[in-house]
């Protein structure tokens, strides 16, 4: 049970942590994935309420549509501030996350009438496990074929097309790459938008799919998670996928294990123990992209 429950946590941090592996191959860095996640699964939650009423059970698709465009347009303006107006990236990642977590709460409060959620179809699963213990039957989403799929992708994208050999290229050495005939402050924003395009699915997941609602703290730090997981992947999309795997499976120790008092939540902090310890053994290996997080300016 707890492989089924990994394997559903895994599949919102493993598509989120190749957004942002994306992103960061760019030269990049983006710590208001968070916030780009929170304001996905909002925007997928309210599309998917707002068309049930037309499409019927269509309405989950053109919520994770929707939900991925969100995504598109928040990096799209992180991208923007960050490399044409130099927008310090740390601080632009901060001010998404606050923005995206004051937004979400009011719009919630206003938007939903029912308890702040909605109520809306979910994505029909591939097929479900039965036999569980307490009689559960749990669905195994069409994402999780994403999930094992994304990772490969991602690497034959940056490592054997032309654009991506770009990314990879400003990513390292931008003023080698603007000399080569490579437009850096655009292969960035469209590196970025892609990822937030990732970073849209993966919050579209939780309220499409995972939960079927959205409350106000729904991520729950999980785009922080993902974020690690590229970290502590070496900003490899194998090795991303790995710590994808492992931290997802931390997490769903939350759902398998009952426990209360203490042990209560010590099992709740231990995905957050379990992603600390992990960045402080990988840390002693990592090469991050060499121009990652510095600003560029074309002389």
């Amino acid at each position: 049970m707890l492989v089924v429950f990994g394997l559903q946590q895994a599949i919102t941090i493993s598509i989120a942590a190749n957004g942002e592996l994306i992103t960061e191959k760019s030269g990049v860095l983006n710590i208001g994935i968070e916030g780009v996640m929170l304001l996905s699964a909002f925007s997928a939650a309210a599309v998917n309420f707002e068309v049930e009423r037309f499409v019927g059970p269509s309405s989950p698709y053109i919520g994770l549509i929707g939900g991925m465009l969100t995504g598109v347009a928040a990096n799209f303006i992180f991208s923007t501030l960050s490399t044409k107006i130099h927008v310090d990236q740390v601080i632009a990642g901060i001010g998404i996350n606050i923005f995206a977590v004051g937004m979400t709460y009011v719009m919630s409060q206003k938007y939903f009438e029912i308890d702040g959620t909605p109520v809306s179809n979910s994505l029909p699963p591939l097929f479900n496990v039965g036999g569980l213990s307490s009689n559960l039957t749990l669905k195994i989403s069409p994402l999780m074929l994403v999930m094992f799929v994304l990772p490969l992708l991602v690497y034959l994208f940056l490592g054997r097309t032309k654009f991506g050999l770009h990314i990879r290229a400003v990513g390292e050495n931008p003023k080698a790459a603007e000399a080569a005939g490579i437009r850096v402050v655009r292969t960035r924003i469209l590196a970025t938008s892609l990822g937030g395009a990732l970073l849209g699915m993966a919050g579209s997941y939780l309220t499409i799919d995972f939960f079927n609602q959205f409350t106000p703290d729904i991520t729950a730090g999980i785009g922080f998670i993902a974020l690690a997981a590229v970290i502590a992947g070496g900003w490899n999309p194998a090795y991303t996928f790995g710590m994808s795997l492992l931290f997802g499976t931390s997490v769903g120790l939350i759902y398998v294990v009952s426990a209360t008092g203490p042990l209560f939540y010590l099992i709740t902090m231990f995905p957050y123990i379990i992603t600390v310890v992990v960045l402080g053994i990988a840390s002693k290996r990592l090469r991050p992209p060499t121009a990652l997080a510095l600003p560029y300016k074309k002389e």
